[in-house]
């Protein structure tokens, strides 16, 4: 009886070890998963780093297809339109409705798809007013690459003796990266250009470190110091009864009639 009640005994101390060495050999197996998902997660920040690190931090829609797709929407929206150096529309029109802008500002983007558009299809089209483009530093300042004002608001000016300047302005908007990030470098203004229809980028590429364009930059920016201005976008709306109150930020195409309304 002793016996039997021995083995049995054996019998579970055997069972106990190999439950045991099987709980220790599964806590391994997982420490094993946990420590190579770790490995893999720091393998997979360390490649994005090195991708954002090659490609200037940029986290815009940069890529060639991207581009050509904003320019063509944007030829489009201003077909038929007149342009002259930074001004869109009939030089005959009554209003001019100036903005003060910088191309990596975001609000200025949602003025530019919103309200800003409106009026180009409507007021701009039918020769009612004009508008005129002119830089002030505010995102870019902050941003990541705040040496890419000059060169970046100079390229845009550099379309304007193609009758281009808009569609830069617009197709720059159109994409635009996150904001903070430095996606804004010479590839990215140069894949702008190049995206146009008809803009001869050799005579672009010339224009754009012109001291005429660049200067253009400086000139603007003096005239928003001496304004007080320090917001974009800021818009200006003036005709033959004078200039209406500045309207700062992403307005409402209500607002800019009333304005337009006020000056004519």
């Amino acid at each position: 009886m002793a016996s039997r009640t021995r083995q049995k005994e054996e019998a579970r101390q055997r069972r106990l070890a190999e439950e045991r060495a099987h709980a220790e050999r599964a806590r391994r197996t997982r420490r094993m998963q946990m420590l190579g998902g770790v490995l893999l997660a720091a393998v997979a920040v360390i490649a994005v780093a090195i991708a954002i690190s090659s490609s200037g931090g940029s986290s815009s829609n940069a890529s060639p297809a991207a581009f050509k797709s904003a320019a063509t929407k944007v030829d489009s929206q201003l077909s038929g339109i007149h342009q002259g150096g930074v001004t869109l529309g009939s030089p005959s029109a009554k209003v001019t409705v100036t903005e003060f802008g910088d191309l990596q500002c975001p609000i200025c983007r949602d003025f530019a798809q919103g309200s800003e558009g409106q009026l180009i299809a409507n007021e701009v089209k039918q020769g009612k007013a004009k508008l005129v483009y002119k830089s002030l530093e505010t995102a870019t300042a902050s941003g990541a690459t705040p040496n890419m004002f000059v060169p970046q608001q100079a390229a845009a000016n550099a379309a304007g003796p193609q009758q281009k300047a808009w569609n830069y302005i617009l197709t720059f908007y159109n994409s635009q990266g996150q904001e903070g990030t430095a996606y804004v470098n010479q590839n990215f203004l140069d894949g702008i250009a190049k995206s146009i229809p008809g803009l001869n980028f050799s005579n672009w590429k010339s224009a754009s470190t012109s001291s005429q364009s660049t200067q253009q930059v400086q000139s603007d920016q003096q005239e928003a110091a001496t304004r007080g201005y320090n917001s974009t976008p800021t818009i200006i709306v003036s005709g033959p009864k004078g200039q209406a109150q500045p309207i700062v930020g992403n307005t409402d195409y209500g607002t800019l009639q009333s304005a337009i309304k006020s000056v004519s």
